[in-house]
């Protein structure tokens, strides 16, 4: 298994960081350089690891995104091969690469806006009780927001009945802050999925089909790292996700 994976998981303290480890975990077996942590609380945290980074910058379709060079150094190269196949990778939006602690902040802050706002609405929750959410850091956010969803069905996703992770990722926990994660306008093809695949770019966040992470591993070897894969039908097609396989890592196995 990857050692870091395996120690990363023994160190989890608390349910947020075992959901979010869940849902983000896979970003920790990259062969280029993972986050420092699960969860990072602070704009300051973000910019001393993205400071410490080897970056490059490079346009993909109507968007200039940076990238780990590792990871835009693969990107790059399945962009030409999907030239060769007739078909292209580029950028769904601008923030599709590389992003800032303030950008996931702000989308996680536009849920939850709206979540409060919708269930103060349907007298789910009081507009105190409210208020008192407003008033917590994000991040101090994140543990009370999934502690209504699990106990009371109180849903913050965009529709108001799915997680506000299907959504958007915690503040400090998208792989976005790691400089290895790149949304693809191209993701319902399934020409595209295989090429990203063949330089290391998979698939890794539950339910975000555009989001691609470089891991930098041919897939035949990730299962060996300590992670599994999880199989969603969305329209006709089935589309894979890698994830932390919680089970083998924490009973210490070292095989698929």
């Amino acid at each position: 298994m990857n050692d870091r994976l395996v120690q990363i998981a023994s160190a989890i303290s608390s349910s947020v960081e075992k959901r979010l480890f869940a849902e983000y975990g896979a970003v920790f077996t990259t062969t280029a350089t993972p986050p420092p942590t699960i969860i990072f609380e602070s704009p300051a945290q973000v910019n001393a690891f993205q400071s410490s980074l080897s970056l490059r910058k490079a346009v993909f379709g109507s968007y200039e995104v940076q990238l780990q060079d590792l990871a835009l150094i693969a990107l790059s190269d399945a962009a030409i091969e999907s030239a060769n196949f007739g078909c292209s990778i580029s950028a769904r939006a601008a923030d599709s690469g590389g992003r800032s602690y303030e950008d996931t902040v702000g989308l996680w802050l536009r849920n939850v806006k709206r979540g409060l706002e919708h269930w103060e609405s349907k007298c789910r929750i009081s507009p105190e009780r409210a208020q008192s959410i407003r008033g917590l850091a994000p991040v101090e956010q994140v543990g009370i927001i999934l502690e209504l969803e699990e106990n009371e069905e109180l849903f913050f996703g965009t529709f108001f009945d799915r997680s506000i992770l299907y959504s958007v990722a915690a503040p400090g926990a998208s792989q976005h802050l790691s400089m290895l994660a790149f949304d693809v306008a191209e993701y319902d093809d399934s020409r595209v999925e295989s090429i990203l695949g063949r330089h290391g770019w998979y698939r890794t966040v539950p339910n975000d089909l555009p989001h691609f992470t470089y891991l930098g591993y041919d897939e035949e070897v990730l299962a060996q790292l300590g992670l599994q894969r999880l199989e969603k039908v969305y329209g006709e097609r089935v589309y894979g996700f890698w994830t932390p396989d919680l089970v083998r890592l924490k009973d210490g196995r070292d095989s698929a």
